[in-house]
């Protein structure tokens, strides 16, 4: 089992990062400011498996609009030289992507560089179905080898959608979600995530290791299918170095695998 950790683009992150070994890679997680000090990722020592675009703008309505930007050609020259993929929120609705012109250039600059992009189902309005509808317009346009679906966890359980209609289980959403690069993002930082507790980001998973374990069991099985994930164990974002739930997690998921 592949595990990454999110690691942002500064000099004490990467140097701690790189000491830990209950992991195996990184998805770098850029801000969009004077913090992401590019030059330094020949620093990283594992594997990069993706890069996170700025959380204030990586829906795909925002990026489409900003995309020739200085910032975002530098994003995507790093992408092509490091040959991975760019992480993009599903946050806008199905309708209004289709129907801009942002998009269709995007799209066209997207499958011209032949960059790969992972979309994100998101939380709020948009659920997990509908971020499928996204990544399956999106590839169309782009190409099928070049648009994956990325599953966060906390982001089904958050999503509003998901709780008026109960659209997806895990199980289901992994099934429907599987690609041969296959992305999850896990998040064990802050509250559970669940609508009970306000829908906090992060899913609790040290609280619910039956979750968990469910969780590894249908990867596992699939392993056998020949699909093989990538876990990113997110951060807590107000603190990207110290991560003991993090850190928990990756014990917690070893330890299952080990039993299988």
């Amino acid at each position: 089992m592949r595990k990454a950790l999110k690691c942002s683009l500064e000099k004490e992150q990467i140097e701690y990062k790189n000491t830990l070994d209950f992991i195996d890679g990184y998805e770098i997680f850029l801000y969009g400011d004077e913090r992401d000090h590019f030059e330094l990722i020949p620093m990283m020592e594992k594997n990069i498996y993706s890069i996170h675009y700025p959380l204030d703008r990586c829906d795909i309505l925002d990026i489409a609009k900003e995309f020739r930007s200085e910032y975002a050609q530098k994003v995507f020259d790093v992408c092509k030289k490091l040959n991975v993929g760019l992480v993009l929120h599903a946050e806008s609705k199905y309708y209004e992507i289709m129907a801009s012109k942002d998009v269709d250039a995007f799209c066209d600059f997207i499958k011209e560089n032949n960059i790969t992009l992972h979309i994100e189902n998101c939380y709020r309005d948009i659920g997990a179905i509908e971020a499928i509808q996204i990544r399956r317009y999106i590839r169309a346009r782009v190409g099928l080898e070049k648009v994956y679906s990325l599953l966060d966890t906390c982001h089904l359980m958050m999503s509003e959608m998901s709780f008026k209609y109960d659209e997806l289980s895990f199980s289901e959403a992994i099934d429907k979600y599987k690609s041969k690069n296959f992305i999850i993002h896990l998040n064990d930082c802050i509250g559970s995530g669940e609508k009970e507790t306000g829908g906090i980001h992060g899913t609790n998973f040290s609280h619910n290791l039956y979750l968990l374990n469910n969780i590894l069991w249908r990867l596992y099985n699939l392993e056998n299918e020949g699909y093989y994930a990538k876990l990113v164990l997110e951060c807590d974002e107000e603190d990207f170095i110290h991560n003991p739930n993090a850190v928990a997690l990756a014990h917690n998921i070893d330890k299952f695998w080990k039993t299988y």
